[in-house]
């Protein structure tokens, strides 16, 4: 039957179960919306740019209160972990002062990236299950690691010729049921929260916790330690669908995920036949390897000048894996052969548009008798969704630094 694959976060111990067949390397003709949405890193709703014009002065701005604090102690505060998420969100909306400060110490980011991105910036991996932990490259696995699944290997009497590498020993938190696809102000549980503030608080809680993914075109995947990118653009080319929107380029056969899965991919021993074993491409042992990873735009990325475009070596290791496979070059290959998708619905694609946002806004008192007008219009409210995201401090682990390229 051959090898299965895994999606693994290193860094955070989390495991994946890549979409379609995972045995074979078949997964590899189906789009992974999870590793792409969970490297996505979002913007901010444009409501926010309004309540951000004008900022007060740096410094102290009262001579006595929270408000009197240097800012340094003030951007402490508002960073710290013993304080929710939420309540650094409520303690941000009270003035311009901490507004600013916030912004300024990224808390907003911080919750977006940390929240929607939650794969970004960490060393992640397409791992077979033929991998040994004795073969395994450092830049993968650190000697603590090794050492740790070595330990945990050893405790349960077991032998370092186990699959996977040992790590599905120790990882066993299943990363879709940790918040990795955080959906904003979707969530039922924020709602309660929002409502009960004055209107024009609850516009500025929206405007600063809403997230969203601009339909841009300079959408890429980034490889943040060999600097090197992808763009999403030429993939959408390439499926002949140049206007799709980026980045998660729904209408196209491949995509930013497709893109990684030529690269990240690792183990010790080939698959007679596998496409992940395909030699001209050698994509059991890829390039990118241990690395970090972020979607993000090229507006975002600093001194552009000095990262690398990779797109057209992609693009042909793409083709060259669908083509040995049918032996037919890849403009020649009907839609049927470039697409096995077959996608598990819209969660994988719901954020913070104009509607959700419209629904939160508007007046949460009982609605009225059918005899009286309403106001503002009746709330259509969403079926209820099992949440990801919970509002206590415990639940929610920040890195202490967004992504940044």
């Amino acid at each position: 039957m051959g090898q299965g694959w895994m999606f693994y976060n290193v860094s955070k111990l989390q495991f994946v179960l890549p979409e379609g067949p995972y045995q074979s390397g078949y997964m590899f003709y189906h789009k992974q919306p999870f590793l792409v949405r969970s490297l996505t890193s979002p913007y901010s709703v444009p409501e926010l740019a309004k309540y951000l014009a004008n900022p007060p002065p740096p410094g102290p701005i009262a001579k006595k209160g929270l408000l009197s604090l240097p800012d340094e102690l003030l951007d402490m505060i508002m960073m710290h972990d013993d304080l929710a998420i939420f309540d650094r969100v409520y303690l941000a909306i009270t003035c311009k002062k901490l507004l600013a400060t916030a912004v300024r110490s990224h808390l907003f980011e911080y919750c977006r990236d940390n929240h929607a991105a939650g794969w970004a910036g960490c060393r992640i991996v397409c791992l077979g299950s033929y991998a040994r932990l004795e073969e395994v490259p450092e830049t993968l696995f650190r000697p603590d690691l090794k050492a740790r699944i070595r330990a945990n290997l050893e405790q349960r009497g077991l032998g370092s010729e186990t699959s996977y590498a040992g790590i599905d020993s120790i990882c066993l938190d299943d990363a879709t049921e940790r918040g990795a696809l955080y959906h904003g102000l979707h969530p039922d549980e924020h709602r309660p929260y929002a409502t009960k503030l004055p209107m024009a608080d609850r516009r500025l809680f929206v405007a600063a916790w809403g997230m969203t993914y601009p339909a841009r075109d300079d959408w890429a995947l980034f490889n943040t330690t060999k600097r090197e990118y992808v763009r999403a653009g030429a993939l959408a080319e390439l499926c002949g669908k140049p206007d799709d929107v980026q980045p998660f380029l729904r209408s196209c056969a491949i995509d930013l995920g497709t893109a990684l899965c030529t690269r990240f991919c690792y183990s010790s021993r080939s698959d007679s036949g596998n496409v992940l074993s395909d030699k001209p491409v050698g994509l059991d042992h890829g390039k990118w390897v241990g690395d970090r990873f972020v979607i993000s735009t090229l507006e975002r990325a600093k001194k552009l000048d000095e990262w690398k475009d990779v797109t057209d070596e992609v693009i042909a290791d793409i083709k060259t894996v669908y083509e040995s496979k049918y032996e037919e070059a890849w403009e020649k290959l009907p839609a049927s052969r470039k697409h096995y998708d077959h996608p598990r619905g819209d969660w994988f694609y719901l954020w913070d548009d104009a509607k959700v946002m419209d629904q939160l806004l508007r007046d949460p008192r009982p609605s009225p008798s059918p005899q009286t007008k309403p106001l503002l219009g009746t709330v259509t409210r969403r079926p209820p969704r099992k949440t990801q995201i919970k509002s206590t401090s415990s639940s929610i682990v920040l890195r202490r630094r967004c992504v940044s390229l």
